[in-house]
């Protein structure tokens, strides 16, 4: 694909169009990168700290995400809804659902396990696109997922011998939330996406509206919500993380968004490929953790599916990026869609 010698791109009110095409590329991988990488520390230091509990850190997670969504509804002047609500509480199921477990599931597992389960989303995303909106893969796209699943079965396989962390419940949780997103993800390509021509803003917004509601109801009927705003107080680092590193995850979705837009969807998930790298590869830097042959084994064929994947995708006829860009709204809230 060839890009255009001179295109103005602007991100969260910033004009970029001064810079050269091949700074402005630069400039929006850094930033999606770096907001990933940040993202993912904030996430797991947050999970470190004895006390947490993943519904609480669920409901202040999609309450920042709300805000977001809003605030770039306002500043792009979107705000007439086009979906029912009836729609967004429907999808908000799904969303808080992948979120709700894939929080659970770091009191068990190590970030990098979970970083690789939630990249495994393609091989439900598969099955559940093939069902629902019958759509076709190819050989390679099979294989890809197939490389993928043994690395991510070594890699955890090594965790099991090396971590203490480590607990079947978390696998099985992580499991459960990313067949959620799967769903999600098939469910707002059609119903908002291709239908209702929603935004992105639009869909994050009502979700998010609605999974603080999903987040809250468990947090009273448990007795959690007074403990866990009592610990909040206690460890007000819990709130400001969290706002943080929710508020990291929507930019970088953003800057995706942008990438896409300017750049093309190959070379996007070529940056999104190097954000769940560095995000496991930091993760084991910034956080001490015990590193085995099987995890190299199984991050080495965690690498290879990427590749092949990338491959297959740069391969493919070329189709015009639409205005409306049809990215899950929940990958901002678990970094891999996104």
């Amino acid at each position: 694909m060839k890009i255009p010698a001179k295109v103005g791109v602007t991100v969260f009110g910033v004009d970029l169009s001064g810079l050269s095409r091949q700074n402005q590329l630069l400039t929006l991988a850094f930033g999606s990168i770096a907001s990933s990488v940040a993202f993912a520390y904030l996430q797991e230091l947050v999970f470190l700290i004895d006390g947490t509990k993943h519904g609480f850190i669920s409901l202040l997670t999609a309450m920042t995400f709300a805000i977001c969504g809003f605030i770039e509804c306002v500043a792009t002047n979107d705000l007439q809804r086009k979906a029912s609500l009836k729609e967004y509480a429907q999808l908000s199921v799904f969303t808080m659902g992948g979120m709700y477990l894939t929080n659970w599931s770091l009191t068990y597992l190590n970030y990098p396990t979970r970083v690789m389960f939630k990249s495994s989303k393609v091989i439900p995303v598969m099955f559940v696109g093939a069902i629902l909106q019958g759509k076709r893969y190819s050989g390679l796209e099979y294989l890809g997922a197939f490389i993928l699943v043994g690395g991510i079965t070594i890699f955890t396989l090594g965790d099991a011998s090396e971590s203490p962390k480590f607990n079947m419940a978390g696998i099985f949780l992580i499991s459960l939330g990313v067949l959620f997103d799967a769903i999600t993800c098939n469910f707002e390509e059609k119903r908002f996406f291709h239908l209702r021509k929603c935004s992105q803003a639009e869909v994050m917004t009502y979700a998010s509206l609605f999974g603080c509601i999903w987040a809250l109801f468990p947090l009273i009927a448990s007795g959690d919500l007074g403990p866990c705003i009592q610990h909040a107080i206690l460890n007000p680092q819990v709130v400001t993380w969290t706002a943080a590193f929710s508020t990291l995850g929507y930019a970088s979705s953003i800057l995706i968004l942008v990438f896409i837009k300017h750049f093309g969807a190959t070379e996007a998930e070529v940056v999104k490929s190097c954000r769940k790298v560095f995000t496991i590869v930091f993760s084991f830097i910034l956080v001490s953790k015990p590193i085995s042959a099987m995890h190299i084994l199984g991050g080495f064929l965690f690498v290879v599916s990427i590749v092949l994947s990338i491959w297959v995708k740069s391969n493919r006829p070329y189709k015009p990026v639409s205005k409306t860009l049809p990215v899950k709204a929940s990958d901002s809230f678990n970094e891999e869609s996104k």
